[in-house]
């Protein structure tokens, strides 16, 4: 949930900026070309401002339609979205009501998919076609709804023609059913990948320090097991605050540069299903862990003996705890990491999963940043560990900007004066 407010919040924090602006939120072909929008006459200005009513209208309107195809579902009394809840009153997850809702949008002939890229587009073709035609320099326009989770979706409207692409785009969340949050734009850049990836920018202001433009939108699909894999297996893990997906590690070979605080931060959460307790603070949070349970979150998801974990951390023998900094400014890490993406899968004799996994990067406008080979071990009680990871594929530069190494004992000691 948290990553798909994450990207809302991108696509509309311009809304408020504009709002308080001179200049007003239109899209960039409202003015004449070479002409500021204070140079435009009133009447030129009144007849852009009714055009733009009108394609806003247009836009609530297929707002309004797309809901109405979900409303068998969303107006259910066991539907969740009000209060956030992993399940609904029939005991469905999310996932079970955003395939739902998918299909109901499906029936009625939507473009469809969710703003995560976490399923499959219902009625690609339609955004295919369109992406293909605006290559080609054509004429052409397309629709598409992307679900936010099970809260409310995002509608598009795209344009193209000279390959320059016009976007109109509205949200609308199903407590109060109403569309809002209207903003319409030319894309500054755009490509649609050989993968089959929509990305576009909108243009950011010099000095803007708010969430970035890029958009990235998988328009052609991948084999539903894979998507299956990637959100149990690869999306808990992700880019974010670790190096297990961008570098050559295995179990037997002692987990590489693995870094154990950053995989009990990982396998914490995916544990006991919260989130870390030991918070930071500004000044240096210092903690001790008991052996049991920082041991325990470890094993649970690599195959890794007490010895190892303690060769490779800060152990106190005559406590048993182990020694734990939070995360902190020195080794936090740019926000908008890529997102992972499984793309192929492989069964093996001896029962693992061999998953070659993408990241799909927004704000680089990429679908293969880096490119490797996890291998996962699936066990019988239903519990699975890492194996290893084969890197592939990494892009250069990617140091400092989507993972920083935590810092060491010595490091932190250093930055807090502790």
């Amino acid at each position: 949930m948290a990553r798909t407010m994450t990207r809302i919040a991108a696509v509309f924090t311009c809304i408020l900026i504009c709002s308080l602006a001179d200049t007003g939120c239109s899209s960039p072909d409202n003015s004449p070309s070479g002409q500021s929008s204070s140079e435009v006459s009133a009447s030129e200005s009144d007849s852009s401002s009714a055009d733009q009513s009108t394609e806003e209208q247009e836009l609530y309107q297929l707002a309004l339609r797309a809901a109405r195809s979900c409303a068998g579902i969303t107006e259910d009394p066991s539907f969740s979205s009000a209060t956030g809840d992993a399940t609904d009153a029939n005991g469905k997850d999310d996932s079970e009501t955003v395939r739902e809702l998918l299909g109901a949008l499906e029936a009625d002939g939507f473009c469809a998919s969710d703003t995560d890229n976490l399923y499959n587009m219902v009625n690609y073709n339609q955004m295919d076609t369109f992406c293909r035609a605006s290559e080609e320099g054509k004429k052409a326009d397309a629709d598409l709804i992307l679900l936010m989770d099970t809260d409310g979706f995002v509608c598009y409207h795209f344009h193209t023609a000279d390959k320059i692409i016009n976007v109109r785009r509205c949200t609308l969340y199903w407590s109060d059913g109403t569309p809002g949050y209207y903003e319409a734009f030319q894309a500054e850049r755009w490509t649609y990948t050989e993968k089959g990836y929509f990305f576009f920018d909108q243009h950011r202001m010099p000095g803007y320090d708010g969430p970035p433009g890029e958009i990235v939108i998988r328009v052609r699909p991948i084999e539903e097991t894979c998507l299956q894999y990637n959100r149990k297996y690869v999306l808990p893990v992700g880019y974010s605050r670790n190096n297990m997906l961008i570098s050559d590690w295995s179990e037997t070979d002692g987990f590489g540069d693995l870094n154990f605080y950053d995989l009990y931060d990982i396998f914490y959460p995916m544990k006991y299903k919260e989130p870390v307790p030991y918070v930071h603070e500004f000044t240096g949070a210092e903690y001790e862990i008991p052996s049991s349970e920082f041991e325990t979150v470890l094993s649970d998801y690599l195959n890794v003996s007490a010895d190892t974990i303690r060769a490779r951390t800060v152990y106190h023998p005559d406590t048993d705890t182990y020694l734990y900094h939070p995360r902190g400014l020195g080794d936090a890490e740019y926000p908008y990491a890529p997102s992972p993406e499984v793309t192929a899968c492989e069964k093996r004799d001896d029962g693992t999963l061999l998953l070659t996994v993408n990241a799909v990067w927004a704000t680089g406008f990429t679908d293969s940043a880096a490119i490797s080979v996890l291998t996962v071990r699936p066990l019988p009680d239903g519990r699975f560990q890492y194996v290893s990871n084969q890197v592939i594929h990494l892009q250069e530069g990617i140091g400092g900007s989507w993972y920083s190494p935590r810092l060491t004992e010595e490091e932190w000691r250093a930055a807090y004066g502790k």
